[in-house]
């Protein structure tokens, strides 16, 4: 499999004229390929967020009720999370989000393999080398994306923006500018659309 991304990486890199811009075109068409499953495991992530921030008056009084007796507190809890049908623990979504993983695991080995010799791309000078633009734009998208996502709280959405931006540094501040452009290509199609679920919901508002 390995070695079928690296010749349609070279095929679309003659078509092109540049490895940058098959790279592109290749992860887009891939992620493009997943959305009717991130679609849909997007809108899973934002009814359980919606549900658990009706619910949220209601836990923190069961937090006060008992307090002082936590098996009692975790049983009044998943009681209620039953009632609502909310998943803590959503086993589609864990399994939907596992089975990408293999997916880009592949494109990105690759991509990495493709990255033999010195290629210019735009303002990139060595896709084999990092790109200091390319990791800001990759941590603007990192945090866009986080930012947009659904949270019970302003606290927890803040938390998620921190995390999110510290994991992506440690990872793409050193990565070879060929496999940031990869990041760079999902992150966009993920903010697009999560920008694009969050205009339906407000559309379907409006209409209810």
């Amino acid at each position: 499999m390995n070695d079928a991304i690296v010749g349609l990486l070279a095929c679309l890199a003659q078509w092109l004229g540049s490895l940058g811009g098959a790279i592109l075109v290749l992860s887009l068409g891939i992620r493009l390929a997943m959305l009717p499953l991130t679609v849909k495991l997007a809108r899973r992530a934002r009814r359980n967020q919606e549900i658990l921030k009706q619910l949220q008056p209601e836990i923190d009084q069961l937090k006060k009720r008992f307090e002082k007796k936590p098996e009692r507190l975790m049983e009044e809890m998943h009681h209620l999370y039953r009632k609502h049908h909310y998943n803590l623990f959503d086993v589609p979504a864990i399994l939907g989000s596992l089975i990408q993983w293999p997916i880009f695991a592949i494109l990105y080995k690759g991509i990495r393999a493709s990255l033999g010799t010195s290629h210019v791309f735009l303002w990139i000078r060595n896709l084999a080398s990092p790109d200091c633009c390319l990791t800001v734009l990759i941590l603007s998208l990192t945090g866009l994306s986080a930012y947009l996502m659904p949270s019970a709280s302003v606290q927890m959405r803040n938390t998620l923006i921190a995390v999110q931006l510290g994991f992506t540094f440690l990872i793409v501040w050193k990565l070879a500018a060929g496999l940031g452009l990869y990041w760079v290509s999902s992150n966009a199609v993920g903010v697009v659309q999560t920008l694009w679920l969050r205009h339906r919901r407000v559309v379907n508002v409006r209409v209810g």
